[in-house]
């Protein structure tokens, strides 16, 4: 069943050098509770569990939910129905990632090769109701894909036999771009694209670890900056504005956002609460995420562009919540368990941007 990877490993390039943007990093205080209205999305037909990955500025949710022993990609319209959105051909799995304004919906899916070995590859969902694998780059056995922007370029991964990925951009007339990696790394993931085509996610593999990265339009890779001390950081959501939500980690994560310039600011959890990461981020500079007791209990949290972080509201007391996504309108999807313990994707509304 596909998870969110605790978002997974979630400057300037010069005359050809990478010049990393190394700011020093601002902590902002903690603290403040939002009145939010959270709202149980439900499951497919013949499902118990659920879980949603992005929200469109309609409110449109997308994610997975079970449909008897297998997930199937599903979207939940502002009326409450929801849709499933299928599989491949010859796949038993699928799952939402990403969806437009338009409605176009981005994620990936089982198939089944000629020597009957299940592969995940990147799909669209059209709007007319088709699916399209979106295929790998040469020689890769998998994909997947992570964000798309309002024209409908996509964004994410493609895999080698070996395990070892690359970014990659699918363009809008069928190619796939690798977008390549920091100097002496091995590895990348690209995890979201704004609308003037930046990219956001991260590079790993060796030295200097995993660091936060940014892919211009034109395929340039820059790192972004790092407080003192950091051992990881991960972009995983950018706006049309380019700042950047994430995480940093050192002995503990913590939420990141960085401004146009790269420049860093670090941000509390939740009082009491030790670590925290962020998943989104909106125009506006609210982002999405989550924030985590030292005993690993998470809850749902918003951080607005103050700084303020808030809670959102679980469907039970006491009970696991993940925001994954906030869309401009305030609107945050992610996921809650239930008072009978099943995980189910829900959308929070809070009056405050």
């Amino acid at each position: 069943m596909a998870r969110p990877q605790v978002l997974s490993r979630a400057g300037i390039l010069a005359a050809g050098s990478l010049v990393t943007l190394l700011a020093g990093a601002v902590v902002l205080p903690a603290p403040a509770t939002a009145t939010t209205q959270v709202t149980d999305l439900g499951v497919l037909p013949g499902g118990s569990s659920s879980f949603a990955f992005a929200i469109n500025s309609s409110g449109t949710v997308v994610g997975e939910s079970a449909v008897g022993i297998s997930d199937h990609a599903a979207r939940w319209n502002p009326d409450g129905t929801s849709t499933d959105l299928g599989i491949l051909p010859t796949g038993v799995d699928s799952t939402a990632m990403a969806i437009n304004d338009a409605g176009v919906v981005a994620g990936h899916g089982s198939m089944r090769d000629a020597a009957h070995t299940f592969h995940t590859h990147a799909v669209r969902w059209n709007l007319d109701g088709t699916l399209d694998d979106l295929g790998t780059l040469p020689g890769d056995i998998a994909s997947e894909a992570r964000g798309i922007n309002s024209a409908g370029v996509i964004v994410g991964f493609s895999q080698q036999p070996d395990g070892v990925r690359h970014a990659v951009r699918w363009n809008l007339d069928g190619t796939i771009d690798n977008l390549g990696t920091l100097p002496g790394q091995h590895s990348s993931e690209a995890r979201t694209i704004n609308d003037t085509g930046t990219i956001v996610g991260d590079s790993y593999g060796c030295c200097p670890g995993t660091r936060a990265v940014e892919w211009a339009p034109d395929g340039t890779i820059v790192a972004l900056g790092i407080g003192s001390g950091s051992s990881t950081s991960i972009a995983t959501g950018i706006n049309n504005d380019g700042t950047v939500s994430g995480y940093e980690t050192t002995d503990t994560s913590r939420v990141a956002r960085w401004d146009g310039a790269g420049g860093i600011t670090l941000l509390n959890p939740l009082p009491g609460d030790a670590t925290s990461w962020a998943s989104g981020i909106a125009a506006s500079g609210v982002m999405a995420g989550k924030s985590f007791t030292s005993g690993n209990t998470g809850h749902a949290a918003r951080w607005d562009a103050d700084g303020t972080v808030s809670q959102l509201a679980p469907l039970a007391d006491g009970k696991d919540a993940t925001a994954n996504a906030v869309n401009d309108n305030g609107q945050v999807a992610g996921y809650a368990i239930t008072a009978d313990g099943h995980f189910h994707a829900v959308r929070w509304s809070t009056g405050a941007r």
